[in-house]
């Protein structure tokens, strides 16, 4: 049986920050206080000049060096509400410089944290229905480019990342889950983007914390959130997929922040060993958190063959996305 995700690679930019070099510049952050929180240490931000297609081409043109050209993917989604461009899209651009055929079935989506099983539940279904014979799943977002760097809350939480999954059909039914509460979408927002962002007449609606439109995210609402839905909803998922913990070998959850991690693996009662935490080198990394948090558990040789992994992504939206499959 051939596994649905073939291999996973990713890239973080270069350009490193140690948050706790910020104590003596951002005195009124209160760093060492907000890292025991995030559980954040080093921050990764993209190059002035580095793109999210940039990014993208890494990970995605090494997978290619290493596949033969019969496995070369059909189809090519992109994952990313940091766009080089509004239009075109991504995958196009991308498409072209990978040298993919013109056959290539191409097209982004805009979805962040919880974008990864999202993308994934697209490609299995394109999968499935012999639509595509491989696809590659590009999410990613370059926050450092739209973030107010006078915004605490989201300047030491974010890093800038990308990861390419290759994708193929396999035998395994994989059950999916998915949600949205459109109501806290201005929880997360970054206001000056989109049509607000040309139009010269906008009083930038549901601009609260910035003054100028950047990105930003209201921390206690976003957890209230996801303690009392997330929570809940990753409950019914495993009740409805008639599983329980003791059937999951590791829950890979949107790496959000240690304390979020930490309060829903008490609130679940997941040991530890079942729990995959990896966000002190990386930070949060939006749609991109959960590939690459399986990558390095795999170069850690965590995993075996045949464990039963758990995702779940949540935020942007607000919205959440879940699946179960095997390593």
């Amino acid at each position: 049986m051939r596994s649905f995700i073939q291999k996973i690679e990713y890239y973080v930019p270069k350009n490193q920050i140690n948050v706790i070099d910020l104590v003596d510049s951002k005195k009124e952050w209160d760093i060492e206080n907000t890292i025991n929180k995030t559980g954040i240490k080093v921050l990764h931000h993209a190059a002035e000049d580095e793109t999210i297609v940039d990014m993208a081409y890494i990970p995605a043109s090494k997978i290619l060096s290493e596949i033969s050209i019969d496995e070369i993917p059909d189809t090519l989604i992109f994952c990313t509400q940091t766009p080089d461009f509004t239009i075109p899209h991504c995958s196009a651009i991308l498409q072209d410089r990978l040298n993919l055929p013109t056959s290539t079935k191409c097209f982004d989506i805009s979805l962040g944290c919880s974008g990864y099983s999202y993308g994934l539940s697209i490609a299995y279904s394109m999968l499935e229905s012999g639509i595509s014979k491989s696809v590659f799943l590009i999410t990613g977002d370059v926050y450092s480019k739209i973030i107010n760097q006078n915004d605490k809350t989201s300047y030491l939480l974010f890093s800038d990342a990308v990861a390419c999954s290759m994708l193929v059909k396999s035998e395994e039914k994989l059950p999916f889950v998915f949600g949205t509460d459109g109501g806290g979408f201005e929880n997360i927002i970054y206001p000056m983007s989109g049509t607000n962002a040309v139009n010269k007449n906008s009083n930038i609606p549901y601009c609260s914390i910035n003054d100028n439109g950047r990105f930003e995210m209201k921390g206690a609402a976003v957890y209230l959130f996801t303690m009392s839905i997330i929570v809940d909803e990753i409950k019914a998922f495993m009740k409805k997929s008639d599983l329980s913990f003791n059937d999951i070998d590791f829950v890979v959850l949107h790496q959000a922040s240690l304390l979020v991690l930490k309060t829903i693996q008490l609130k679940l009662n997941i040991p530890d060993h079942k729990m995959l935490i990896d966000i002190e080198e990386i930070g949060n990394t939006g749609s991109a958190s959960i590939p690459i948090a399986i990558k390095r558990a795999e170069e850690k040789k965590l995993f075996k063959r045949g464990s039963r992994l758990l995702l779940f992504g949540f935020g942007i939206g607000l919205s959440w996305s879940g699946s179960i499959l095997r390593y």
